[in-house]
């Protein structure tokens, strides 16, 4: 069985614990080498990640992250942006809904 994790800094991972998810890592700023470390375990399937943190990395990290299938990393804001959502959904399911 996969398990969900929740990365981010302490205030965004509070609620995931206070939902019941205890796969939960605080990590502020600019942690590149602590999400790849993520990928390489294989009992996660879906990592939640603060937006904040994946709009700190570089463009080329940020292109790692996005692009890992096996754990899918998922990031969360405040603000939905349409295009955002609209990769998710094509890289969770393979098909553009918007075509």
């Amino acid at each position: 069985m996969v398990k969900l994790a929740v990365v981010g800094n302490n205030e965004f991972v509070v609620g995931f614990q206070l939902a019941g998810i205890k796969d939960t890592i605080e990590i502020n700023g600019n942690h590149f080498n602590e999400l790849k470390g993520l990928k390489s375990k294989k009992e996660i399937g879906v990592i939640v990640v603060d937006e904040k943190i994946m709009e700190g990395l570089e463009p080329h990290q940020r292109m790692d992250i996005e692009s890992s299938v096996e754990p899918v990393f998922i990031p969360i804001s405040t603000k939905a942006e349409q295009d955002s959502l609209k990769r998710l959904i094509k890289k969770s399911i393979g098909v553009d809904l918007w075509k």
